[in-house]
């Protein structure tokens, strides 16, 4: 075991430092014309850095303060980190750009407008003479480079010039396509550290993509470097007083090391880094560890208080066999419900059920076989025979304050088992019933951290987590500025797209397009359809030789050419080689093989209307039989995931429940010799689900990826305590009457669980004093089901057996 710990624990190297954010991405054909559409158009997609520049105080249009921009843009072009990442010729664009322009527009007729020339324009103007040119340039868009956001977009939304002063406003820097997300990070780092020194009047913060995964995986490890020794401090706290013994809690704390030294060792020889949602398996491995030690402890000490001649080996040989089974059938059905995982079209949601099945075979290979023979090995060498009986109660079942309320649970189902199952189904039935009113959606700032609480102000320094407040930020930039950007479906089609009648196809498409509910008008108030038709008509407008052939090969005198396509194409790639790769799609040997339809749509718009509203763009483009369509862009993806989601945790809950019913069915049938065991020790594990569900649409929480993992985790906790209890009870009731073995059932076994699952809740619930929303609720809600997994065992579980239990004997 030592040599299998150190050959897994090796691959700890290999594990880079820190916590990753990674994206919910969806293998589907939407994702995939989305990459194809990156590679085979210039879509004018940018990357790009805000800066928002704030002050309560003083005017951010002010002269002064305009000047000050400027400076900050000449050093960001100047600076070598930052260069060599950024787009074109006028890679950074703000207010006081469009400013200077209105304010000397001869410099706007110059054929390299530079940082000094517009410095120049603002020097020694008067505030009211900046604030006459700001009003110009919020009137005319030609103060801003083609390309890039107006004036107007750059300055709060509710700005009303004139009438009060500016409190922020925006600085745009463009990156070119290809730079690096490191290239991208350094950059971004830089931008800030540059706005800290030239920008003195005004108070500023940077927002860009590489930025906000760099902080936000930043802060869920600062997070959990302090929240992680509370969780700790809390589950030792528990193993004290679930254990009551220095010994056992010290095996316990060396088995969840090792447990998670191989976790961590299995990440590095998988090459996979440590996610935002593989932070919950250590937590589900802590729960189940302490959960396996705690059933083989309390039956190991049983066995010794009920005949304390038993040597140490012995008195665990059978304390083994009669809790290992109950552990081999949860680490098997837990682990192949996790693995179910695996059919998910998302793939961290994949890697996320390969890792918990791999943790959960390493849990009971720890606590099954490497800590209870390490338990066996001290007591020999101490020889501490009659130990028991110089020591607390051995059991935590013994303890009053936990007998006497699972005692009352055991006269309860026993006298009125059924009235228990009509409350639990009145619940259940109510609880599924809220699953149409959960909130699916993803919201992206909630996995950005938020601003510390106020007890993280009293930490030492060294370990209190920064002040990030991404979350603010994003917020403020969102609710501050209007949307310089259009939202988009993108339509990508392929296929013979020179055949004469595609135009037919390509017609009505825009129509469709341009008639969808959802379709919006875009920011510089243009048409809302850009198309490959489009596209030959603005370049014709422009050049002669280019109409003349439209004119030629237009057979129905409707403008629109429908003969010999690929000469036409040929010739608007010729005029305009960058109008014409937005939307046409040219190999390196010179043959069309797609092209690409971008339609507006509007920002309120919900996800899935948007997407119903597309098919009619398809259906359009497919009426011609060589050509498919597949329609993406952002509110499309978004959708798509969405459903995934959905889709991943009821298939995955399905195929959990079959896969564990199935094999528990077989477990039980062949010891206990009935078929509906299996079904009875899953029921409570549905119900409790169930009654999660109900909970979060009472408060609104959402269901998304990160909530759909409790789920598995609710699945696996539950299956665990279900099954210790059917097995003990069954053990018990050979022995004893109904009463008696409910008794010692719920006292002992689930004492066990009890002190489990307080622990486990526990140590997630303290997941909600991190910095990340998303841990947040993560935490909150899995700390419900655990609550809800033991409420279920307890109550509902029982119910169950001792009606099965009264009609088999009848």
């Amino acid at each position: 075991m030592c040599a299998l710990t150190v050959t897994l624990g090796s691959g700890i190297l290999f594990v880079g430092g820190g916590v990753e954010i990674t994206t919910f991405a969806v293998e589907s054909d939407e994702r995939a014309a989305a990459d194809q559409l990156s590679e085979s158009f210039d879509t004018g997609e940018q990357q790009i850095t805000q800066v928002v520049i704030t002050s309560d105080q003083n005017d951010t249009a002010s002269t002064a303060a305009l000047e000050e921009t400027l400076t900050l843009q000449q050093a960001i072009r100047d600076d070598e980190t930052i260069n060599g990442t950024l787009d074109g010729p006028q890679p950074t664009v703000g207010v006081a750009n469009g400013v200077a322009v209105a304010s000397d527009p001869r410099i706007a007729f110059a054929e390299e407008i530079t940082i000094a020339d517009k410095a120049s324009a603002l020097d020694g103007r008067t505030d009211e003479q900046t604030a006459a040119a700001l009003s110009v340039a919020l009137r005319d868009d030609e103060m801003t480079p083609e390309g890039q956001p107006p004036v107007s977009a750059l300055l709060p939304e509710n700005y009303a010039h004139g009438e009060e002063p500016a409190s922020a406003q925006l600085l745009i820097v463009v990156h070119d396509e290809d730079a690096t997300d490191d290239e991208l990070l350094d950059a971004q780092q830089q931008i800030e550290s540059l706005a800290d020194d030239r920008l003195e009047r005004t108070d500023s913060f940077v927002f860009g993509e590489a930025l906000l995964f760099e902080r936000g995986g930043q802060a869920t490890a600062e997070s959990f470097a302090v929240v992680g020794p509370l969780i700790v401090l809390v589950v030792l706290t528990m193993l004290v007083v679930a254990y009551r013994d220095p010994l056992d809690v010290l095996l316990a704390s060396v088995g969840i090391g090792v447990v998670l030294v191989w976790l961590a060792g299995i990440l590095g020889w998988l090459g996979r880094p440590f996610n935002q949602l593989l932070i919950a398996v250590p937590c589900l491995l802590v729960g189940l560890g302490i959960d396996y030690y705690l059933h083989v402890v309390m039956r190991y000490r049983e066995t010794r208080g009920d005949d304390p001649s038993f040597r140490p080996a012995a008195a665990m040989s059978i304390a083994l066999a009669g809790v290992l089974v109950a552990i081999g059938t949860t680490t098997v059905t837990t682990a192949a419900g996790f693995l179910t995982g695996l059919v998910s079209p998302i793939e961290i949601l994949r890697e996320f059920g390969l890792v918990a099945s791999l943790g959960i075979v390493s849990a009971f290979v720890v606590f099954g076989y490497l800590i209870p023979a390490l338990r066996v090995e001290i007591d020999e060498l101490l020889h501490q025979r009659e130990r028991q009986s110089d020591r607390a109660p051995p059991t935590v079942g013994s303890l009053g304050i936990v007998a006497r309320p699972l005692d009352q649970c055991a006269r309860l189902v026993a006298r009125a088992p059924l009235a228990v199952l009509v409350l639990a189904f009145l619940f259940t039935v109510g609880g599924a019933m809220g699953a149409t009113a959960v909130d699916t959606s993803t919201e992206r700032s909630d996995f950005f951290p938020e601003e510390r609480s106020g007890w993280m102000e009293q930490l030492p320094a060294e370990i209190r987590p920064d002040a990030y407040g991404l979350r603010e930020q994003a917020t403020f930039l969102e609710e501050t500025f209007p949307r310089h950007t259009d939202r988009t479906v993108e339509v990508w089609i392929e296929g013979d797209v020179t055949d004469d009648s595609v135009t037919q196809a390509l017609q009505a498409a825009e129509t469709n397009a341009s008639a969808m509910d959802t379709t919006g008008t875009p920011v510089d108030g243009g048409g809302p359809v850009e198309s490959p038709l489009g596209t030959i008509e603005d370049v014709a407008a422009e050049n002669e030789t280019v109409a003349e052939l439209v004119d030629e090969h237009d057979t129905t005198g409707d403008g629109v050419p429908d003969e010999d396509l690929a000469t036409v194409f040929d010739a608007v790639y010729e005029a305009d080689r960058d109008a014409a790769a937005a939307t046409i799609n040219r190999t390196d040997g010179g043959a069309y093989e797609a092209v690409r339809l971008s339609v507006v749509v509007d920002e309120s718009a919900d996800d899935s209307a948007i997407r119903s509203d597309a098919v009619a763009i398809t259906d359009a483009v497919e009426t011609h039989p060589e050509l498919t369509a597949v329609v993406t862009g952002e509110p499309i993806l978004d959708d798509v995931q969405e459903r995934a989601v959905l889709e991943t945790v009821l298939l995955t809950f399905l195929l959990a429940l079959a896969v564990i019913g199935a094999l528990l069915t077989v477990v039980f049938r062949s010891r206990h010799r009935s078929w509906l065991l299996g079904a009875i020790t899953v029921a409570p594990v549905v119900a409790a689900i169930a009654w999660l569900i109900g909970t979060m649409a009472a408060l609104s929480l959402p269901y998304n990826a990160e909530t759909a993992l409790i789920t598995a985790i609710a699945v696996g906790l539950g299956t665990d305590y279900t099954v210790h209890l059917t097995e003990r009870f069954l053990a018990e009731r050979e022995r004893a009457g109904l009463r008696d073995a409910l008794e010692v059932t719920l006292r002992e076994t689930g004492g066990a669980v009890l002190a489990s699952a307080i622990t486990t809740a526990v140590g997630f619930g303290l997941l909600a004093l991190t910095l990340v929303p998303s841990l947040q609720r993560f935490g909150i809600v899995t700390a419900i089901v655990v609550a809800y997994a033991f409420l279920a065992s307890v109550l509902v579980l029982p119910s169950l057996l001792v009606v099965w239990d009264r009609t088999r004997r009848k």
